[in-house]
C-alpha cells in the first residue's frame, strides 16, 4: 500500500495569503498548494525531504505551521472534539503529545476593529471540549500553554466555527511554541498606541538582549507606545520624530524627545546609543538608508536593531532577501525577519552583532 500523502498547514495574516503562498512556493519547490482560508493554508508534499523530524519551514509570512491531518466538520463542538480525538489516537507516537494548542484563524487585519490575535472566546471554549475528549486517553495534556523546545505539541485551528483542522508540530522555534504563534500579551489600558505590542513582540521574538540601563536611539517614535513598552524595562529612550509625543510618554524622566528628522539629529546626541529601532511610514529603501545613515556614516556602535518594514505594496515582499543583505553587509551576522503577529501590512527585520542562542534556523 503506498503512504498516504503528506500535508502541511499555514497560518498567516488575515489578508497577507497570496504573499506567503507565493513565498513557500518559491523557497520550496517540493510544496503544492492545496487549500486555503483567509489566515489558513495547506500545501501537499511533494519532496521526500519534506518530513516530520527533518525539516523545520523557514519563511517571513508565515506565522505558525505544522504536519496537517485534515480536518472534522459539525455543528456540534462535542462532536468536533470527539472526532479530533480519534483522528489524532491513529498518529504513529500520539501518546507522546502533552501539550494542545488550540487557535481561531485570524478574522481580521491586526488592529481593525479591535482584532488583535491571540486564543478567542470560540477558541478557548473549543480547547476546554478537546481538553474533556483527550483527558481519558491523555491526562497530562496541558490546553494553550507555552510549549517547551522540541515539545510534540498538538494543534487544532478553527477555520470555521464548524470546520476544525488538526495537525501537530515539535515546537522547535519560539514562535511555534506560542499558541497559533502568537505571544500571549494584551494592549494595557493606558498605553498610547499599538506600537508597544508591535515593540513588545519584537524583543520577545528576536531575543534582543537588551537590558536595564542600555540607551535606545528610537526613530518615528510619536505617539509613544513603543517607547512606553522600553521605558517599562528601565531603558533609556531618545526618542526622535518631528511630530508630537503623548505627554503621559513625553514626561518620563528616562525619555529625550528629540523633535527632528532623523537625519538632521546631531552625533552628540547619540554617543550612548547601543540600540536602533525604528517604524517611519516609508518604504523600505528609505528605513534601510536612514539605518545605514546612522550606523556606517555615523559610526554608531549599535548592538542591534529593530526596524519595522512597511510593505505599501506587497510586491515589495519580494525583495526580502536584499533587504537581509544589506543588514549582512553593515556588519550584522544574525538578520531575521517576520510578520509579527501584532503587524499589519509590514514586516519586522532584528539584525544583532551576537546572538545569545541559536534556537531557531537561519534565514
Amino acid at each position: 500500500m503506498p503512504e498516504p500523502a503528506v500535508f502541511l498547514f499555514v497560518c498567516c495574516q488575515f489578508g497577507c495569503e497570496k504573499t506567503c503562498k507565493r513565498e513557500l512556493l518559491s523557497r520550496y519547490t517540493g510544496l503544492r498548494f492545496a487549500f486555503s482560508r483567509p489566515g489558513f493554508m495547506t500545501f501537499k508534499v511533494t519532496d521526500e525531504s519534506i518530513r516530520p523530524g527533518k525539516f523545520q519551514l523557514v519563511s517571513t509570512f508565515a506565522r505558525v505551521w505544522g504536519w496537517s491531518r485534515g480536518k472534522a466538520k459539525s455543528h456540534e463542538p462535542k462532536e468536533l472534539a470527539a472526532a479530533v480525538t480519534e483522528i489524532i489516537s491513529a498518529v504513529e507516537n500520539s501518546s507522546h503529545f502533552t501539550m494542545l494548542h488550540c487557535w481561531q484563524r485570524d478574522t481580521a487585519m491586526p488592529g481593525k476593529s479591535g482584532f488583535e490575535p491571540g486564543i478567542s472566546p470560540v477558541a478557548k471554549e473549543a480547547g476546554q471540549h478537546l481538553l474533556d475528549a483527550f483527558t481519558p486517553q491523555r491526562p497530562n495534556l496541558r490546553l494553550n500553554g507555552i510549549s517547551q523546545p522540541g515539545q510534540p505539541t498538538l494543534c487544532v485551528v478553527l477555520v470555521e466555527r464548524d470546520e476544525w483542522w488538526m495537525g501537530w508540530h515539535d515546537a522547535a522555534t519560539i514562535t511555534q511554541q506560542w499558541p497559533g504563534g502568537a505571544p500571549a500579551i494584551e494592549l494595557p489600558q493606558m498605553v498610547v498606541s499599538r506600537a508597544w505590542l508591535k515593540m513588545h513582540e519584537a524583543v520577545l521574538w528576536g531575543q534582543v538582549p537588551i537590558q536595564k540601563g542600555d540607551v535606545v536611539a528610537e526613530i518615528g517614535s510619536a505617539p509613544g507606545g513603543a517607547a512606553q513598552f522600553l521605558l517599562e524595562r528601565g531603558v533609556t529612550v531618545i526618542a526622535i520624530d518631528p511630530a508630537q509625543m503623548d505627554p503621559t510618554v513625553a514626561e518620563h524622566p528616562s525619555l529625550l524627545h528629540v523633535r527632528r528628522r532623523a537625519r538632521d539629529v546631531p552625533k552628540r546626541v547619540l554617543k550612548d546609543v547601543r540600540w536602533l529601532t525604528i517604524d517611519v511610514n516609508m518604504p523600505p529603501s528609505y528605513t534601510i538608508e536612514v539605518i545605514r545613515d546612522y550606523v556606517q556614516i555615523r559610526g554608531l556602535p549599535v548592538r542591534g536593531i529593530i526596524a519595522t518594514l512597511k510593505l505599501p505594496d506587497w510586491k515589495l515582499a519580494e525583495d526580502i532577501d536584499n533587504y537581509r543583505q544589506q543588514f549582512f553587509q553593515l556588519g550584522f551576522p544574525f538578520v531575521e525577519t517576520r510578520q509579527l503577529a501584532f503587524n499589519r501590512q509590514e514586516l519586522c527585520l532584528v539584525a544583532l552583532r551576537k546572538r545569545r542562542t541559536a534556537s531557531r534556523p537561519r534565514r
